[in-house]
């Protein structure tokens, strides 16, 4: 829950559409409710994010003047009272081994016990939280953002949970320190990919080569 004064009549409700919709597509905080006095200049946001800094880093790209930043436990609604669950079950503790920033993101490498996990985060969010080599964070992450992939029965190939699979030709490929966009031509239509360089590398990607768009029904 955030908190906010303004100078009353400060926002319109335009204004406050506008920033409704950041907060439906930032990668970091989603929006899930607010409550407003223009008249007196007060605004209370409910939002789902990984921590406080993430919230702060969203209200100060919003233009939002912040006077507070609470976690909840508790929500009632019409006289019932439950806990406020969280939006990520997935949690791995880790250390940060490096960064790699650009004007707009971040691409953090992670290494928890069993595994190294790449993460992509709003850049301005990355220098707010002061992130750097040797810290130890938690890797969150949603159910809905999980993929599976199992070998087939001969061991030579991989079974993908991946409900949509679809074949084409790598047109361009536009390479930045944290992202790699691949354009691909596919009987469907062009389909826009974005994955991390070390992703690309891995599989040798190049302009020609026949690759499988793989994607979930969310």
């Amino acid at each position: 829950m955030s908190i906010h004064t303004l100078p009353p009549g400060g926002f319109t409700p335009d204004r406050v559409e506008e920033i409704a919709r950041a907060g439906q597509h930032d990668p970091t905080v989603r929006g899930y409710r607010s409550f407003h006095s223009l008249s007196e200049g007060r605004i209370v946001w409910l939002l789902e994010a990984p921590d406080k800094a993430a919230v702060a880093a969203w209200c100060e790209k919003v233009g939002l003047p912040l006077d507070g930043i609470t976690q909840l436990e508790l929500e009632g609604h019409v006289g019932v009272i439950r806990y406020v669950g969280t939006t990520f079950p997935n949690r791995m503790q880790g250390r940060v081994t490096h960064l790699i920033r650009d004007p707009a993101v971040a691409l953090v490498h992670v290494a928890t016990p069993g595994a190294r996990i790449d993460a992509l985060v709003d850049a301005a969010t990355s220098e707010s939280m002061q992130l750097k080599a040797g810290d130890t964070v938690s890797v969150l992450f949603k159910a809905m953002n999980v993929s599976l992939a199992k070998p087939s029965a001969k061991g030579s190939a991989m079974q993908l949970s991946f409900p949509n699979q679809i074949k084409g030709r790598v047109t361009g490929i536009i390479k930045s320190t944290t992202l790699v966009i691949v354009h691909i031509d596919t009987p469907a239509g062009q389909v826009v990919s974005a994955i991390i360089p070390s992703a690309a590398e891995s599989i040798g990607l190049e302009v020609g080569d026949e690759v499988t768009a793989l994607f979930k029904a969310l």
